[in-house]
């Protein structure tokens, strides 16, 4: 098992993505206000490292979510694309554009939780990427909008359907709608290609409800119970809010907050928002939420940065302990430089714990 684990390794870090486009962009569902942070243990002991290579060998190649807020779509899928390979050996290439249609049938604007994305999977299961294959563009943009004329136009001024169907890419009816009618080609809900997408979500539910436990909630509140996860070689899933100038992110200069340091979001290198920085001012109004998957932690990894603070002086900061994360923003942007011992992981990078407990909220979709 170990050998193959390895081989498995060197295989997933060095996808190969031809088409996609050196942006140094990143988009990310807006965040939404609540209690975070997890409590720090006193007096819990724990291993300063978790064996992160072992962690990664079981995750599927990076992907990359484009121009929509589907970070949180993209960390449930990738999660159980995970969970398929505990349990079968291989990983399928799930839709997210199902699961986002799924998540977008009520809404109105972009962005979703675990909780319900999991929830969703379990009640309609989840087909293959090639089933439905994932579109990266936001039809919701003015500009995109003649993207959704096949599929939403007949719903043009009917303002909740047609959001709905902008932002999931179908009519969000289809779903309740009997198979009959979809087949029917003289019926507005005629869509044929939709009953068999939906055909292969319904038979994966069995194997999926005897992979997955049905929880009212997958919240972590405990930095010992995130540690002690990692270090059993199971990954999590973090939701955090953004602050760009701790990730050296392009808005980092939109917004004025510093001099963006690109070597460090290549290097996918995450620092932390000092309070009196100009990013943890701005960034609390205008920052968004990102989702990203944790597969370790190592307690002695040392980060320095560079902030500049709101009454105009540079200040040098130095962080000890960080968390390993993979990223759905692809391989040519943040963290395109990338390594752990030598080894390339484009589209990984690594965030301090300080940030991340401190502003992180933390997740488990637990297996059966």
């Amino acid at each position: 098992m170990k050998i193959f684990g390895l081989i498995l390794f060197v295989a997933l870090v060095f996808p190969l993505y031809a088409s996609e486009n050196p942006s140094d962009e990143a988009y990310e569902e807006p965040w939404i206000p609540g209690p975070t942070g997890l409590i720090i243990d006193s007096g819990v002991e724990s291993s300063p490292r978790n064996n992160v290579k072992e962690v990664i060998a079981k995750q599927s190649p990076v992907k990359r979510q484009r121009s929509r807020g589907t970070c949180t779509i993209f960390t449930t899928t990738n999660y159980l694309e995970y969970i398929f390979f505990n349990k079968e050996g291989s990983h399928p290439d799930l839709s997210e554009e199902w699961l986002e249609y799924l998540i977008m049938r009520n809404k109105q604007s972009e962005g979703s939780s675990i909780t319900p994305n999991v929830t969703a999977i379990l009640d309609h299961g989840i087909p293959s990427e090639e089933a439905w294959p994932y579109v990266g563009e936001n039809w919701l943009k003015e500009e995109n909008q003649h993207l959704g004329k096949e599929r939403c136009s007949h719903l043009e001024g009917r303002i909740g359907l047609w959001t709905s169907c902008l932002l999931g890419h179908r009519d969000p009816r289809l779903l309740d709608i009997k198979d009959n009618f979809l087949l029917d080609v003289n019926s507005e809900f005629y869509d044929p290609e939709f009953v068999e997408i939906k055909s292969e979500a319904k038979e994966s539910v069995e194997n999926i409800r005897s992979y997955i436990r049905r929880n009212k909630s997958y919240k972590l509140s405990k930095v010992s119970e995130v540690k002690n996860y990692l270090t059993q070689g199971i990954p999590l899933i973090m939701g955090i809010k953004l602050y760009y100038g701790a990730w050296n992110h392009s808005k980092t200069d939109l917004f004025d907050i510093q001099p963006r340091d690109k070597n460090k979001w290549y290097d996918g290198v995450v620092g932390y928002p000092e309070l009196g920085s100009k990013d943890r001012k701005i960034c609390d109004v205008k920052g968004g939420g990102h989702s990203l998957i944790i597969v370790g932690y190592d307690d002695e990894k040392i980060v320095k940065t560079r902030q500049l603070m709101e009454n105009g002086e540079w200040k040098e900061f130095s962080y000890r302990g960080v968390y390993y994360f993979k990223n759905s923003w692809g391989t040519k942007g943040s963290g395109r430089d990338f390594s752990i011992e030598d080894i390339s992981l484009p589209g990984y990078g690594m965030i301090t714990q300080k940030y991340a407990n401190e502003l992180g909220r933390w997740y488990l979709i637990p297996q059966k």
